[in-house]
Formats: structure tokens, C-alpha cells, sequence
């Protein structure tokens, strides 16, 4: 990778990058000094013109394939790996990034520009490691957005205050950091509906994903906050969304209280065959096992697993197809008729 950059008072920023894979990961120094923050339209192709007084930093991979790099801007970024000296982000970073799904970045993230992200449909999950406190930039991203958002939490090993138990996270610092919540911020939208008799013209909210929005104080997650929406979401959104919310608390249970996490076991044992199903298809194997752990099966559930995944006949579903039919055997084992003559 190519890197055009700038050196500011505190740090260097970062102009431009240019290489060959979206998936870009930024280094923490850059010529020595902390890279501390990222220009205006660092990664927009909606830029005006190019800055000339730059810096350039390059690998000896970028010096090989120089011919084939591209402007990791626009369409070209898919994901963004920020270092933890990051503090600051340029307005319009990413403004007409339609393709970027991820944002990965630290607490020390403090200060994002205006528009950042503007044009960023795609976007859809945030990792974010704590290193200082628990709060973090997370709410003014979830501020711009509509669309559907998941946001997981790494903390230092050493650090977790959580005794139900933490699975393992997926960063790239996985040796030090453990994931400690996975959250699920739906959708939401406004739509403009005219009642014509009356002349009259009022806004109309689908979508649960604003009350979730609101779960933060002085930019911390209130945990406590989001359980409690889990009425709203289960009147205003799918399935689909409502077992990846319910699974993420679940398997991830950050400050979850007994009668929350009751409320989200009630739920999955209501509507077993529906949630099956959707996490077959989801290939959520990880969360189709904690269903068994948690003892959230019924049999009408698992038929309609076993089922759904036995019909696909796909090479992918082979590993949860055995799960669930041995799961079937374990928890429903068929009885034998014994014949007396």
C-alpha cells in the first residue's frame, strides 16, 4: 500500500492510500510519529482536487505492484481499519463510499467531521476496542444512519467485569482483546403519508432502530436501556433482526440483568420454528448451539430446522444439518413401539 500523508503539530494525517484490496488497515506510525488523524475526503472520490504538499510512505509489496494500485476511494473501500493512536476524522471521509461494510477503530476515536458518512448505504458493522474508558464515537455514527447497524465491544482480557461468561473475539488484536458485547441497532425510517380528506400531511416512523439510538449516556452504552426496547423491537421488527438482537445479548451478556435475559429465552422458546429456521439460513451454527445450551429447544423447532436445512442440500449446510440431527436424537429421541403377542 501507498500512503500520501502529512505531518500535523501532534502526529501525522492521512491524505490518500492507494493499493489493490479495499480491506484497508492503517498503519499506527508513519515515519516515525503517531498517525493521529485523517483528512477531508480521505477515502471520498468526490474530492476536489489532490493535495501536492504530501508526504508519500510505501511498502516494498506497494513498490512491486505499482502498476496494478488503485485510488482507495469511492466504490474501491469495502472495510477501514483504524490504529488506536487514531483520534480524528476529516468531514466528508467518506462520502460516496457506497461499498464500505466495516469500521473497525478504538475509544481514542474522540472527533468525526461532517458528512462522514454521506452516501455510505452499505455500512453495517462497527468493532470497536476499549482501551480507556467504555465510551466511544459510537452514537454520532449511529446519529447519520439509518440502515440496520451491529456494533461489537472488545475490551483487554484482563479487564472484563463479566462473569456469565465472554466468547472470543474476532479483531485483529484477538491474543489480547476478548469481545464483550455484540449489539444489534435496527433500522428505522420516516415516511410522509397525506391523509387527502383532511388536507393534512404526517410523518409516519417504521422501524425500532431510533429508540435503540438513544441507548447511550454521555457515550457510554446503557445496557439496562436496550434490554428494556426489546418490547418495541419485537412490535416493529423482523425475526431475523430480533434473533440476531436476542443471540448477540445473549452469547455476549455485557450487564445483563435475569429478567431481560428471561424476556429474550421467552421469546426464542415462542417462536422456536421461525428463529430455526432463520439461523439455519444465517448459517449461525454459534448461535443454533446456544440454543441447545440454554435448553431453548421444542420439538416443533427442531423439525422445522432439520427440515429447512435437510431441503437446501448445500455443501455449506453440512456441519449444521448434523448438529441439528443430532440434537433431535438427544432431546427427542424416537420411542420404540413394543409389540406384545
Amino acid at each position: 500500500m501507498r500512503i500520501h500523508y502529512r505531518e500535523t503539530e501532534d502526529g501525522v494525517e492521512i491524505v490518500r492510500c492507494f493499493g489493490m484490496d479495499g480491506r484497508i488497515e492503517l498503519p499506527g506510525m508513519l515515519g516515525g510519529r503517531p498517525v493521529t488523524r485523517a483528512a477531508a475526503y480521505a477515502f471520498s472520490d468526490r474530492k476536489g482536487h489532490e493535495d501536492q504538499d504530501v508526504l508519500v510512505c510505501e511498502t516494498e509489496e506497494g513498490r512491486l505492484f505499482r502498476q496494478q494500485e488503485r485510488l482507495l476511494a469511492g466504490d474501491a473501500v469495502e472495510s477501514v481499519h483504524f490504529p488506536d493512536t487514531m483520534r480524528e476524522l476529516g468531514k466528508y471521509i467518506f462520502y460516496g463510499c457506497r461499498n464500505l461494510k466495516k469500521l473497525c477503530f478504538s475509544d481514542c476515536l474522540t472527533e468525526i467531521g461532517s458528512g462522514a458518512y454521506t452516501g455510505c448505504r452499505s455500512l453495517k458493522r462497527l468493532e470497536v476496542r476499549f482501551l480507556n474508558s467504555r465510551r466511544s464515537c459510537v452514537p454520532d455514527i449511529l446519529g447519520d444512519l439509518w440502515q440496520r447497524m451491529d456494533a461489537a465491544f472488545y475490551e483487554p482480557c484482563g479487564r472484563r467485569d463479566n462473569s456469565r461468561g465472554v466468547g472470543r473475539g474476532g479483531s485483529r488484536e484477538d491474543d489480547v482483546f476478548e469481545k464483550t458485547a455484540e449489539l444489534v441497532f435496527p433500522e428505522h425510517y420516516e415516511e410522509a403519508v397525506e391523509n387527502t380528506p383532511a388536507r393534512l400531511l404526517f410523518t409516519q416512523h417504521h422501524g425500532s432502530g431510533n429508540n435503540y439510538r438513544q441507548c447511550f449516556y454521555n457515550k457510554e452504552v446503557d445496557y439496562r436501556k436496550y434490554d428494556a426496547l426489546f418490547i418495541v423491537a419485537r412490535a416493529q421488527d423482523k425475526v431475523s433482526v430480533l434473533a440476531d438482537l436476542i443471540f448477540g445479548r445473549l452469547m455476549y451478556p455485557a450487564e445483563l440483568v435475569r429478567t431481560a435475559e428471561e424476556d429474550y429465552e421467552d421469546y426464542v422458546r415462542g417462536h422456536g420454528p421461525k428463529i430455526a429456521v432463520y439461523l439455519t439460513d444465517a448459517g449461525r451454527l454459534d448461535a443454533l448451539r446456544e440454543m441447545s445450551r440454554r435448553e431453548l429447544w421444542t420439538e416443533e423447532a427442531i423439525e422445522a430446522a432439520v427440515e429447512h436445512a435437510a431441503a437446501e442440500r448445500s455443501p455449506d449446510r453440512g456441519e449444521i444439518l448434523s448438529f441439528l440431527m443430532n440434537e433431535r436424537h438427544r432431546l427427542f429421541p424416537v420411542r420404540k413401539e413394543k409389540y406384545e403377542l
